[in-house]
């Protein structure tokens, strides 16, 4: 697993706070939670303007090279034929001795070129043939001259494939094509495919970067006049510890695991620091709630009715209206609607150049 950034910034919140901030529970009795609806938020904020805010950002693009680049990675993803000794595989493993998993013998998203030798004998041999979702158990015993508390043990290696990369990627023709059943049937209209799936996500990714300027440079320039309350600082830090314990369970790991393996730091630092992007999540809400005040932008519960029905229709209608208010904190929800009013206002009246 790759180490993450521990300095997290106060932007929008990520998709999983957002569904966090909706769902009622998130580790705070309901007598103590604090809404928005209960402060006034111009007691807490001084806004500076919002409108007409000028932010740079680059247009979005895609070059012939990074299309056929996208195509390559599929070509070379998940071969029909399994892993083989120089493809990459990414798994997630845990190593038991004696049915107890061992220090060390657990991990999560570890991409292993097999054949490098990188791990001990067995190991990389046991997932020659493997394929993306199976799971494999490898009885492997552990070297003469390993370290003192494992050398010589027999142990179990569960090991999780995610993904297999191949070494050489398939070809691309008309053929493979047609197996794919996305509509297309030549080459030239696969690179026109991927070319239009790529532009979807550059132009969700330029939205993204400004909606992220306009509430970075607010931040920077609103006056906090007093913090938030207590209680919402604590909401926030359930939703964003719950969350990442979601993550973690994910993967086989308790959150302190994924913590260590994930963000290269101890339990008690990165509380510390869950619990000051929480207050810079409070404060950011209160701000957009000051600002939404201002502008007349605040969500009925009619409207939210209106959007979980169309969410409902949306997701053909697995889950019924009721189902769905009974699993949501509807005030939460309102005030994620607001966040989105607010910043569908900002966006509208924000000046973007690309240079």
């Amino acid at each position: 697993m790759k180490k993450r950034k521990t300095g997290w910034k106060a932007a929008v919140l990520t998709a999983a706070v957002a569904v966090a901030v909706m769902l009622t529970g998130c580790g705070q009795n309901e007598d103590e939670k604090v809404y928005l609806d209960e402060v006034k938020a111009e007691d807490y904020v001084k806004l500076p303007e919002y409108k007409g805010l000028n932010v740079v950002q680059a247009l979005p693009e895609v070059t012939d090279e990074y299309r056929d680049a996208y195509i390559n990675y599929l070509l070379s993803l998940n071969p029909p034929e399994g892993a083989k000794e120089g493809d990459t595989v990414n798994i997630d493993y845990v190593g038991t001795l004696d049915g107890v998993a061992f220090e060390g013998g657990t991990a999560a998203g570890q991409n292993l070129t097999l054949g490098s030798g990188k791990f001990i004998e067995g190991f990389e041999e046991g997932l020659i043939g493997a394929k993306a979702g199976d799971v494999v158990e490898l009885n492997l015993t552990f070297p003469e001259n390993y370290s003192p508390e494992m050398a010589g043990k027999s142990v179990v290696f569960t090991v999780t494939v995610n993904t297999v990369m191949a070494a050489e990627p398939q070809e691309l023709t008309d053929e493979y094509v047609k197996g794919l059943d996305n509509g297309c049937s030549t080459v030239e209209e696969y690179k026109q495919y991927a070319y239009d799936l790529l532009m979807e996500d550059a132009e969700e990714s330029y939205e993204n970067a400004i909606e992220n300027s306009l509430v970075n440079m607010l931040m920077e320039n609103c006056e906090f006049t007093k913090e938030p309350p207590q209680a919402m600082v604590e909401g926030y830090t359930s939703m964003l510890r719950e969350s990442l314990a979601a993550e973690a369970a994910n993967y086989g790991m308790t959150l302190d695991q994924f913590i260590s393996a994930g963000f290269g730091t101890d339990a008690e630092t990165f509380a510390q620091e869950i619990q000051e992007q929480a207050r810079q999540y409070a404060r950011q809400y209160i701000m957009l709630q000051a600002i939404a005040d201002r502008e007349g932008l605040n969500v009925t519960d009619e409207d939210v009715d209106r959007e979980i029905e169309e969410l409902t229709a949306q997701n053909g209608g697995d889950m019924s209206v009721e189902e769905i208010k009974e699993e949501i904190d509807d005030r939460r929800y309102k005030e994620y609607m607001m966040s989105q009013k607010v910043m569908k206002m900002l966006r509208e009246n924000a000046v973007v150049s690309a240079e």
